[in-house]
């Protein structure tokens, strides 16, 4: 009995950092989808807040890309402001790093396209407001994974398997037999909310191009906005 006790303490004793370790690992798989559950809620919340929102302005101010120029210069500020802080707290007070500052060829040869992509991908959006329902719209604008995967392909970000294949063109068949025959069909607004789906395809893949190249320096969010 002595024997028996002595080995099962043993084999507890080198058992337990294996049970701690799996619980560790457990507990943070649950952390991680928990969060990334919460994350795309408030996504969706917000973007459909925010369809809504744009929907009922267009109707009463009937200047989408003067929306659009408020919109940027908006996002340009809050960008320069959150800057201006890493500057102050970050780089100078707890890392001394220096702030990344990046000269005008590489603006225009590196985010100039990434940045006229993402103006009318929002200015084709709140233009089509004028002329289609919010339904079409959102059955439109789906159809940005399809060009997200073109050009991911075109520029070697993805791998061509036939999975991907079988889902742009189930995507593509759902977005016809949504549109055929549609009662609210507007061929004018359906061609801008498409235009812009392209151009949010473009936006995004390069955007994924530009903020994994380390040397440019815009990894960081706020550098990337500005």
């Amino acid at each position: 009995m002595r024997i028996s006790s002595d080995a099962m303490a043993i084999r507890l004793r080198h058992s337990s950092p294996r049970v701690s370790i799996t619980t560790f690992f457990r507990v943070k798989y649950l952390w991680v989808s928990v969060r990334t559950i919460l994350l795309v809620l408030l996504y969706y919340s917000f973007s459909i807040g925010i369809t809504f929102y744009q929907k009922w302005f267009i109707k009463e101010f009937h200047f989408p890309l003067i929306v659009v120029t408020c919109h940027l210069v908006i996002k340009f500020i809050l960008s320069w402001l959150c800057r201006v802080v890493s500057k102050i707290f970050v780089y100078t007070i707890f890392s001394r790093r220096a702030r990344v500052l990046l000269p005008w060829n590489v603006y225009i040869r590196h985010l100039a396209v990434t940045g006229v992509a993402s103006a009318l991908d929002i200015g084709f959006s709140n233009w089509s407001f004028e002329f289609i329902t919010i339904s079409l719209y959102t059955m439109t604008k789906s159809t940005c994974i399809i060009f997200i995967l073109a050009f991911s392909l075109s520029f070697g970000l993805e791998q061509r398997r036939p999975s991907l294949i079988v889902v742009v063109c189930l995507i593509g068949v759902g977005l016809f037999l949504f549109t055929y025959q549609s009662t609210q069909f507007n061929l004018e607004g359906f061609l801008l909310v498409l235009s812009a789906s392209a151009l949010a395809g473009l936006r995004w893949t390069l955007a994924q191009l530009v903020m994994q190249r380390k040397e440019l320096g815009t990894s960081i969010k706020p550098h990337m906005k500005f």
